[in-house]
């Protein structure tokens, strides 16, 4: 399978980009190269990285509009409530809505934390994005015992899936026990899968992960040696400078502050302004070199999945917070969203480069947001939606053309 683009900008140039099977093979001015597919862009077609949303419940698209206006654990227990209710094809459908929406929009790959993973399977494998589905471990209820996670990976893994991986998903501290957090832990070390885990979303979290445990939630993580190299933390708002620290301190048996040096945190400003859960400390992370994504979460809490739109809040509100509009700059949310997602979900994308996986969008320069054309990622972060997207490739594979 080999795809061509022609006549394409890309930092600020008419270039082409010859895709073969996967990845991007040459970058060039006037390849005349035969390929099974072309899209001219006639220089009105700039092209990006395709965007990763790397903390999502994408099947929550069914719930979106249901639980407005609640705080977190109000919200949680209608959820949960209409949760209940749900049957395998439903989560196919809500799946397969969400996989769609996401196209539109520009994203190219999502994390995902769900029930019924075999549902969400079928429907990712059928628009042909790219995602990491969430084996989702939960106590309470007898689909998220660890039993049901060896037996869908048993049978994951006999298969071969072109743009799917998996993670172990526990839905966080409060709702896994500390020997099912262990296991989780040995369980993705042993098969080498993310670790994606809810952390520290509310004040309410923290406080009661002190009463039980005497430590913050980071350090019991860290004492309980669920944190390494694979670990995804989704909001992760509530944590003190220790925590932080832990996050990025190389492990070492002498060390009073023994952490991992490698763990990604998912920045979710939409859900957690609606939610008023609290602010992201994005700055402290940042000065810390911690790796930041960015997030929409469900539908139900945010209540789209437009990652232009979430990445426009996520500056303004950085901006507001800290009052000084120096910060977080568009190109570094812009970040965020391609190159930090790949490196957390340990995906060969996120760039524009020879070798890299061709997860790409195009975007159409006629757009009305995008006049008068200058300084793209500012627009694309500041002014435009995923209305923007003309066109969207995903492991080399045109899955939108033309907005169609």
């Amino acid at each position: 399978m080999t795809l061509l683009l022609k006549n394409i900008i890309l930092n600020n140039k008419k270039q082409d980009i010859f895709i073969k099977n996967n990845k991007i093979e040459k970058i060039g001015r006037s390849l005349n190269l035969r390929a099974d597919e072309k899209i001219n862009g006639k220089g009105e077609k700039a092209v990006l990285p395709g965007l990763i949303n790397c903390h999502t419940h994408a099947a929550m698209t069914l719930f979106r509009g249901q639980a407005d206006d609640l705080p977190l654990n109000d919200w949680l227990k209608k959820i949960w409530a209409l949760e209940k209710k749900l049957t395998e094809e439903d989560i196919y459908q809500g799946t397969k809505l969400a996989c769609l929406e996401m196209i539109k929009t520009g994203t190219t790959c999502f994390n995902d934390m769900y029930w019924h993973p075999e549902a969400a399977v079928q429907a990712i494998e059928e628009t042909g994005i790219r995602a990491v589905v969430g084996l989702t471990l939960l106590d309470s209820l007898p689909m998220g015992q660890k039993e049901n996670i060896e037996k869908y990976w048993r049978n994951f893994k006999k298969k071969k899936f072109e743009t799917i991986t998996f993670s172990i998903a526990p839905h966080s501290i409060y709702t896994v026990s500390k020997e099912n957090l262990i296991w989780a832990k040995n369980f993705a070390k042993k098969n080498n899968l993310i670790l994606h885990i809810h952390l520290s979303e509310t004040k309410k979290e923290v406080d009661d992960c002190l009463k039980k445990y005497k430590m913050r939630p980071v350090e019991y993580l860290n004492k309980i040696g669920f944190l390494n190299s694979n670990v995804v933390l989704a909001h992760s708002i509530w944590l003190s400078e220790k925590e932080i620290k832990i996050l990025k301190t190389p492990h070492s048996r002498t060390s009073s502050l023994r952490g991992t040096g490698s763990c990604s945190v998912v920045y979710n400003p939409c859900s957690n302004m609606k939610l008023a859960s609290g602010i992201f400390p994005y700055q402290k992370f940042q000065k810390a070199n911690v790796n930041i994504c960015l997030g929409t979460d469900g539908s139900a809490s945010n209540n789209n999945l437009d990652l232009f739109e979430e990445m426009k809040f996520g500056a303004l509100l950085q901006k507001i917070s800290e009052m000084n509009p120096t910060i977080v700059p568009a190109l570094e949310i812009f970040n965020t969203a391609t190159r930090n997602g790949a490196k957390a979900l340990k995906i060969n994308s996120g760039e524009i480069k020879k070798g890299k996986l061709a997860d790409l969008i195009l975007i159409d320069l006629n757009e009305i947001c995008l006049t008068p054309k200058n300084n793209l990622i500012s627009k694309m972060v500041y002014s435009c939606s995923g209305n923007c997207v003309s066109d969207v490739i995903c492991d080399g594979k045109i899955l939108m053309k033309d907005q169609a």
